[in-house]
């Protein structure tokens, strides 16, 4: 990719590296858990923030109800990212290679994603929930930059940003950016596995 792109294609670029993010700090908490449960033998011998297939495949038969809400969330956040990649014609590949995406993408994630302490299951499972929350702030940030098209946003923005939060869980914060659309959705989804989750907590 040339390095004369406006920030709307930057930003395009943007959505696929932070839902990536995203679906790994969902996987790291579903191993987290099941390590405190029943892949305990499994501690320290698997990273908790791999999302290679053959690892993930050791929580496919995990009864943790927890667990299993973290990994539909990740199969709702992959089928997002496939959307935006096909509605914007972008090769998934080339994409995931741009460091000029993944830098903003991780300027983002930084800013609202910190590093959990959690020592056994309660709290894992606390934070967990803390995560979604953060998760859906995060991909909200992102929708904000696309519906201006532009990657630093301006202060007054910054000062309704979590009303117009609260709008977005409210289906009631309209958009004709279809990306911006795309993210609305998948946050009011993340949402409900969020209220699912703290009915476990």
């Amino acid at each position: 990719m040339s390095d004369d792109r406006n920030n709307e294609e930057v930003l395009l670029g943007v959505v696929s590296h932070v839902l990536s993010f995203t679906i790994g700090e969902l996987c790291k908490y579903s191993f987290l858990l099941a390590f405190e449960k029943e892949l305990s033998d499994l501690k320290g011998l698997v990273k908790a923030d791999s999302i290679f297939e053959k690892d993930m495949e050791l929580l496919a038969d995990i009864k943790d109800p927890a667990v299993q809400l973290l990994l539909g969330s990740v199969n709702k956040v992959v089928d997002h990212i496939q959307i935006h990649l096909i509605i914007n014609g972008l090769d998934e590949y080339e994409v995931m290679a741009d460091e000029v995406c993944h830098q903003h993408a991780s300027n983002n994630f930084h800013y609202y994603i910190d590093e959990g302490v959690g020592e056994d299951y309660e709290s894992l499972l606390l934070e967990a929930l803390d995560l979604y929350f953060s998760l859906m702030h995060l991909i909200f940030h992102t929708a904000f930059q696309l519906r201006l098209k532009d990657i630093d946003l301006p202060d007054d923005v910054l000062e309704n940003f979590y009303f117009d939060f609260l709008d977005v869980l409210d289906n009631n914060l309209p958009t004709e950016d279809k990306n911006a659309q795309l993210l609305h959705g998948l946050i009011v989804t993340l949402n409900e596995d969020a209220s699912a989750l703290a009915q476990l907590t």
